[in-house]
């Protein structure tokens, strides 16, 4: 079994498989290639999924009809979406030496910052700003958004409990101070419900950036690897009926407006990645944390324990099993959606089937009649802890919401004394749409 990259010893002068004139330095799917060849197979495969005519330079009617779109990129400064940015700013600098300095769309990077959280070695807005000198002179507009900019309205956050037979409701909280973002993810009781909050946080306002600064495409950096990790992990944590827009491109409707969405790298393996970016001399640009993964399997996330799968399949020479999971994924459609599905009000999803009555079906949902002191005693103290209570007789309103399954497992972990404080989703209305527009970054912040 061979790894999905061998290196070659450039002394034994193998020639390159493609150019056959250059001498060959690395193996990649049983192909020989030279480092010239090898960069544009990769940016081949970004071509590929990049072929529509709306991504190419425009002449004419053509230009007059269409003008220039403007393209997002989630920018994290991790290898993937490094070599992201350098793929698609060698495409945009082929249109501008081909087509006289015209491009074919505008690149917009958002880099969401992770700075605190992640303990991240130095801040992604200095390695923004080389970047922008490195690739002159395609223009490149940069944003760089806090986490706590997901928290528009203070309005919105409600309190929200689960209850025995796995119902949810929502309760009004105090609003004589404003919660924090940080606050709010300190209540969640284990690392995998934070890491899934996360990601619905990272959803959302890369969504809304894209809607303020009219972007028509969104897209992301994820390699093959990423997206069989992906596929996996939302399967654990009961995400499955998203699965099929993790894997292939597709679009989104937000605030009545379609976003395509694009994997530009999903024929890339991840070690092509690490490949390409070495070779390319990239790597001086990521930006890594600093806080040290546990090796202890109940101390990792969900994301961790995949990772480390397709890890450990690379290393073994079975690299393979990530495009076998993604094929498998790419079979996976939508979901049917059934007349009275409904949208889950914490992350937004569509609810296609109740969770609540599957959840009942496989669950003892009343305990055994308690017989001595003790074990009342004890019942009571598991109420206490568990976040899965019986119906109070609290005269507080409370308002049922619908929580997906997947949600529903986020939540159960949390404390109900301290409760689960999160900006209810509602249809939206006009006043949402302007503390939307306020919510974007000026000119004299960190825009570039």
């Amino acid at each position: 079994m061979s790894q999905p990259i061998q290196y070659l010893d450039i002394s034994e002068n193998i020639p390159c498989l493609r150019c056959k004139t250059e001498t060959a330095i690395l193996i990649s799917r049983k192909e020989k290639f030279c480092k010239d060849c090898f960069i544009r197979f990769i940016r081949g495969k970004q071509r590929k999924q990049m072929q529509d005519e709306k991504y190419k330079v425009k002449y004419g009617k053509n230009e007059e009809n269409s003008p220039v779109q403007k393209v997002l990129l989630t920018f994290s400064c991790g290898v993937s979406s490094l070599v992201l940015v350098d793929v698609i700013t060698s495409l945009l600098k082929e249109q501008f030496d081909m087509h006289k300095g015209k491009q074919g769309f505008e690149l917009v990077l958002l880099n969401i910052n992770e700075y605190e959280l992640k303990a991240l070695d130095r801040y992604v807005k200095d390695v923004l700003e080389q970047l922008v000198q490195r690739f002159k002179p395609i223009n490149i507009t940069y944003k760089i958004l806090s986490l706590e900019s997901y928290v528009l309205d203070q309005s919105l956050l409600e309190k929200i409990v689960l209850n025995g037979d796995f119902t949810a409701y929502s309760q009004s909280i105090r609003h004589d101070r404003d919660y924090t973002l940080s606050e709010v993810l300190d209540l969640c009781p284990n690392k995998s419900s934070l890491e899934d909050l996360l990601t619905i946080i990272y959803d959302e306002l890369i969504l809304r950036t894209a809607c303020l600064e009219s972007c028509e495409t969104i897209l992301y950096g994820h390699s093959m690897t990423r997206i069989a990790n992906e596929i996996i992990a939302l399967t654990v944590k009961g995400r499955g009926s998203s699965i099929y827009q993790t894997v292939s491109d597709h679009s989104v409707n937000f605030r009545n407006k379609d976003y395509k969405i694009m994997f530009p790298l999903r024929d890339v393996l991840f070690a092509e990645i690490l490949a390409y970016s070495k070779l390319s001399e990239l790597d001086t640009f990521a930006v890594e944390s600093t806080k040290p993964v546990s090796k202890i399997t109940k101390n990792m996330t969900i994301r961790d324990l995949t990772t480390n799968y397709f890890n450990q399949l690379d290393a073994t020479g079975y690299a393979s099993t990530a495009s076998t999971v993604v094929k498998t994924g790419d079979k996976l459609g939508a979901p049917k959606f059934e007349e009275d599905s409904s949208i889950c009000q914490v992350c937004g999803t569509e609810i296609h089937q109740d969770p609540k009555e599957w959840l009942r079906r496989i669950t003892v949902n009343k305990a055994a009649p308690l017989e001595t002191e003790e074990e009342k005693e004890y019942a009571e103290q598991y109420k206490k802890a568990s976040s899965l209570v019986e119906e109070s007789s609290s005269t507080q309103s409370k308002t049922p919401i619908n929580i997906c399954y997947g949600c529903t497992v986020t939540i159960s972990g949390i404390k109900n004394e301290s409760g689960f404080i999160w900006p209810i989703k509602y249809p939206a209305n006009d006043e949402e749409r302007e503390i939307l527009n306020e919510y974007i970054l000026t000119d004299d912040e960190d825009d570039q």
